[in-house]
């Protein structure tokens, strides 16, 4: 038993060390600024009266000119106020655009009302956020040039915004964690997966892997699908554009955040097959935590003392995280979320596995 933790453990070193140096070491890219395509921004909302309005305004003062994109908002069956407000955008701004979605067909909700999005853009690149997200106003730019001259599949940055409590900063440096670990291990070409807060790919590209059909029955992972696939046929590439940050807000209960992670975590099976690698250093995270709730158990010297490597080991990602994503932290919250972190792991993920979670519907 021992062994199989140290070994596990030992690989799961191995990925933070990539992490760290594929960070440090990271490769960016200075897109030539081009002439673009026309872009269509896809956003699928559902309840989000309280956040619409927001991202719609960053959109529209976005600096690229009105003509060169189109603002595509899918309203998925909202009951409270957020039809009226995009009905009120769309007649005041002629870039925007309302799909009204009344029922869903055999596709999971989110994939189906994406779907109809890409279905009736007019445009050749793609950008994707979500409806409780605000971008900076050279998001659309920064995003498109990158994917026009790349050709990739474009994973931006997503970052939590106002951590002003536990939870919050909880949340905050978990994320950092999450895309720090995705920047860092693309860096060798290890492909994990991306928010649908902030990627941007060619429609041509979605066309090509079939769209959402392969995945339509499952609730979650439209992101890590898209991420996946589009990137074995063109690549991916992250993108490190201040410009291109993307805030979301942080859920406001323990409940609501677990079952957040949960749904996430409820995708890690199927990278078995397509990403072994990502499911490697998946697996090896649970089986570390895992082992030091054993060690701590039998109060094992070894296993315990993965804990201060960890600690420290884990420190150092999130360190050169908040520098190069420009997120701030501090290290009473970084303590508390990763001394947690062997309780958390293997609950979200046995969680997951096992389906124990909800959904819009």
């Amino acid at each position: 038993m021992y062994l199989f933790f140290l070994i596990g453990t030992g690989i799961y070193f191995f990925f933070i060390v990539l992490i760290f140096s594929g960070l440090l070491f990271k490769r960016t890219y200075s897109p030539t600024h081009s002439k673009l395509p026309m872009i269509s921004v896809i956003i699928a909302a559902r309840n989000e009266q309280e956040n619409i309005k927001n991202i719609l305004e960053d959109l529209v003062n976005q600096n690229i000119d009105k003509n060169d994109f189109e603002i595509i908002v899918v309203n998925d069956r909202s009951t409270d106020e957020t039809c009226s407000i995009i009905n009120n955008y769309s007649s005041t701004y002629k870039n925007v655009k309302t799909i009204n979605i009344k029922n869903i067909n055999v596709m999971t909700p989110k994939k189906y009302a994406l779907t109809k999005a890409i279905e009736n853009s007019s445009g050749d690149i793609i950008i994707s956020t979500d409806a409780d997200c605000r971008v900076k106003k050279d998001w659309v730019n920064s995003m498109a040039q990158l994917v026009n001259n790349t050709d990739k599949i474009v994973i931006g940055y997503s970052k939590i915004k106002n951590s002003d409590s536990l939870l919050k900063q909880y949340q905050n440096i978990d994320f950092l964690g999450i895309m720090s670990a995705n920047a860092g291990l693309l860096n060798y070409n290890i492909i994990c997966s991306g928010s649908g807060q902030n990627l941007a790919y060619k429609k041509k590209h979605f066309l090509d892997i079939d769209g959402f059909k392969p995945v339509q029955h499952l609730i979650s992972g439209d992101d890590m699908h898209l991420v996946q696939s589009i990137s074995k046929l063109k690549g991916a590439i992250f993108n490190y554009d201040p410009k291109s940050f993307v805030s979301t807000m942080p859920k406001n209960k323990i409940v609501e955040y677990l079952n957040q992670r949960t749904r996430w975590s409820s995708n890690s099976k199927n990278t078995i097959i397509d990403a072994p690698l990502f499911f490697l250093f998946l697996f090896s995270a649970l089986i570390t935590n895992c082992g030091i709730l054993y060690g701590l158990y039998t109060q094992s010297a070894v296993l315990i003392l993965a804990i201060l490597i960890k600690l420290s080991v884990e420190g150092l990602v999130i360190y050169i995280g908040c520098k190069i994503f420009e997120t701030n932290t501090n290290l009473s919250s970084y303590i508390f979320w990763n001394l947690t972190q062997p309780i958390y792991i293997p609950l979200i993920t046995i969680s997951g596995l096992i389906g124990k979670y909800s959904w819009k519907k």
